[in-house]
């Protein structure tokens, strides 16, 4: 099985990865991201659907990684739902398939450990990238053969909520499973500024996905009126 670290240096993944609600929300914006990533010195991207990923494929050079969103029950987001997800990612020529490796139960039943096995067992060449919230979830998915792990899902699930709240990454579980797991630890969500990725890294992260803070101007110029208008205020 090749390693991850082969194939993806240490550095910064872009995350082109944006909302429906997002202006540049096009499989040609989310490639001009990837490619001006690429330019940008970028190890590596993130990227989600299949029209998104295809345009970046045909378009970009470095490596890839993939994903399909869905959601549970509950509403909470869901990454690469099935074996049919996996399959479909493979199709169109991602390096690395990301899924959702939490402990929560899939509508199949199977939690995403169980399901990471699975998707191990039948492809044991396929380099899987697991999405994790929690230090159990992760030594966990490193055990059955995550090929790398991602924080991303570190307060984006109901039991992690409050993490989101402090709007910076959790750099005590990057720290504790860098420290803990062979597998290579990408520091992932809530990373908005240089500093955030540095300390990301400077804890033992492997590399830094960094997301909302390059591809989401939207979501950048409010930061910036939200401040402006405090000073207003004062």
């Amino acid at each position: 099985m090749s390693q991850f670290s082969e194939l993806i240096p240490r550095g910064v993944i872009v995350s082109c990865q944006l909302e429906p609600t997002e202006p540049l929300h096009t499989p040609q914006h989310c490639a001009l991201f990837a490619q001006a990533a690429e330019a940008g010195g970028a190890a590596g991207v993130r990227a989600e659907g299949v029209a998104n990923i295809q345009e970046i494929r045909a378009t970009t050079r470095i490596p890839l990684i993939g994903c399909l969103r869905d959601s549970y029950s509950d509403g909470w987001m869901l990454v690469t739902p099935d074996m049919n997800a996996v399959e479909r990612l493979m199709r169109v020529g991602v390096d690395v398939v990301a899924l959702d490796a939490t402990l929560r139960p899939r509508p199949n039943g199977h939690d995403g450990i169980r399901f990471l096995a699975e998707v191990r067992k039948r492809f044991p060449d396929l380099l899987i990238l697991a999405d994790i919230s929690t230090f159990e979830e992760g030594v966990r998915a490193a055990d059955v053969g995550a090929s790398a792990l991602s924080t991303v899902l570190c307060g984006r699930t109901k039991e992690t909520y409050e993490q989101s709240l402090l709007a910076s990454p959790n750099l005590d579980l990057i720290y504790r499973l860098a420290t803990t797991v062979r597998a290579p630890v990408l520091a992932e969500g809530f990373i908005w500024s240089t500093s955030d990725a540095a300390s990301a890294i400077e804890s033992g992260a492997y590399g830094a996905v960094v997301g909302g803070a390059i591809t989401r101007p939207r979501v950048l110029t409010q930061l910036f009126v939200n401040a402006v208008e405090s000073c207003r205020v004062r």
